[in-house]
């Protein structure tokens, strides 16, 4: 059955689920997993979920004691394909501004497939 909870992110309720997979294989690990919500504003907006086993100096949210989250929004400082093609993505800087800080993902899905975790998120 998947497992879900509600978080709070920039004051806004963001609900988390994950699956019975995933949650197998959070309880399995030592440390909490951190997840990464990037909202990449670039020559398009992108959403991507990362995972890390630590998040320093960033503020995460807990969604248990084996799960914890924070959302970054960033944007390109150029859009040029060939610096794009050799760093593999745009040059970036984090978005700090009142209209971001009121931003926040609806619903977060997090799932463990193959040894490999996946995610989503929808705005």
């Amino acid at each position: 059955m998947t497992q879900t909870a509600t978080v709070s992110i920039n004051g806004r309720d963001v609900l988390v689920e994950w699956s019975p997979a995933a949650a197998k294989a959070l309880a399995a690990r030592n440390t909490p997993l951190i997840v990464e919500l990037e909202l990449y504003f670039s020559c398009l907006v992108k959403k991507f979920v990362h995972f890390h086993d630590d998040a320093p100096g960033r503020s995460t949210v807990a969604v248990g004691s084996k799960l914890r989250l924070y959302f970054r929004p960033v944007t390109s400082t150029a859009c040029h394909m060939e610096q794009a093609e050799a760093l593999g993505r745009q040059p970036e800087v984090e978005l700090d501004t009142d209209a971001v800080r009121k931003m926040a993902p609806k619903k977060v899905s997090i799932d463990h497939v193959k040894g490999a975790w996946r995610g989503s998120y929808s705005l």
